[in-house]
């Protein structure tokens, strides 16, 4: 195992401990600035019974309530047979770990794990490997109960830990703000209906290693009660996500080769012009720093499924594709998640 393979490791099993161990007894008298709410505050209620996350762009989209646990996210990416990679699949996974430090604010580590790229293209390496480490902290800064609203901020920095094989590692690492918002719609007679939409954008720091972009998130749910089962609600929804470029890089960074075409690595321009497949992007998964890019657009839409349980576990299942003229990596997209919460 490399050297940032094992700091990786460490890292991942650091926060978990945190979480996982927690603080011991619940106590009374708690406020907004105690310190480890989940773990020391008996009667907190991070979020209402009847809210339920996004499952879009997990790595971006961020939910706004302030909460401890951790989320299981597999994602699987059918690629585009007239894009760069000639069709294949990107397969995902990755653990998101989120503690709350106080009743407003939160550390999150939303983009880890591991990647299985399998292209149909014969010249190009398929290969697995991490991805790069996106940590920050979300605070709350709107939150009306009585209205069943909340608006949080995020500040994010994703870290370039992961390998270029899997097209991680790149440039100087990106910073992440971002804007998020949900409101219960109770007041129109929709009890157990949400809108959660979210804004933000990629900042890098070495503008040639990667792309700028902004991003928007838009979802919307309805949680029909179970009665007498395990599970709490069965939660149908539909999302758009999107994401637009405002500035490319250079197209230096390495595309490997495969064997049978002779090994080695060709930038990312020059494959680009080589299979003449115009600028291309990796959307929420992969930063390229795509020349050309400024001004190009990517929208996906999908619905899926949650079923939040009694035991404090919710399950989901996404499908979602691109609705834009390009497509990227989304020719179809599966999303799957197991969310545990304090």
């Amino acid at each position: 195992m490399s050297r940032i393979s094992k700091r990786r490791v460490t890292i991942v099993l650091a926060l978990w401990g945190v979480v996982v161990a927690g603080g011991a007894s619940a106590a009374d008298g708690c406020d907004d600035w105690t310190f480890l709410p989940d773990f020391n505050c008996a009667e907190r209620s991070p979020r209402p019974s009847n809210a339920f996350g996004p499952m879009g762009m997990p790595y971006l989209f961020e939910d706004p309530h302030i909460t401890s646990g951790l989320n299981f996210v597999y994602v699987r990416h059918e690629l585009p047979e007239n894009g760069a990679f000639l069709g294949g699949t990107v397969n995902v996974a990755a653990l998101q770990i989120r503690l709350a430090l106080t009743d407003r604010i939160a550390f999150i580590a939303t983009k880890d794990g591991v990647t299985i790229f399998r292209p149909d293209n014969p010249i190009v390496q398929d290969d697995t490997g991490f991805m790069d480490m996106t940590v920050g902290l979300k605070a709350s800064l709107v939150d009306m109960p009585e209205h069943d609203f909340i608006l949080s901020g995020a500040l994010r920095y994703e870290i370039p830990l992961g390998n270029d094989e899997v097209f991680q590692g790149y440039g100087d690492g990106v910073i992440i703000p971002s804007a998020t918002f949900r409101w219960g719609l109770g007041a129109l007679g929709l009890e157990n209906a949400n809108v959660v939409a979210g804004l933000g954008g990629q900042v890098p720091i070495d503008g040639k290693a990667n792309s700028q972009s902004m991003f928007w998130n838009f979802h919307i749910d309805y949680g029909f009660e179970v009665t007498n089962s395990a599970v709490k609600y069965v939660v149908p929804f539909l999302e758009v996500n999107g994401l637009h470029y405002t500035k490319g890089g250079d197209g230096t960074n390495p595309i490997h080769l495969s064997k049978a075409a002779g090994g080695g690595t060709l930038t990312l321009a020059t494959a680009q012009a080589a299979l003449a497949t115009g600028p291309f992007e990796g959307a929420d998964v992969a930063n390229l720093g795509s020349p050309n890019i400024a001004g190009h657009d990517l929208v996906t839409f999908g619905g899926g499924i949650r079923l939040p349980t009694k035991w404090g576990v919710s399950f989901g299942v996404m499908y979602e594709a691109a609705v834009s003229e390009r497509d990227d990596i989304y020719d179809r997209r599966l999303t799957a998640m197991a969310t545990w919460e304090l």
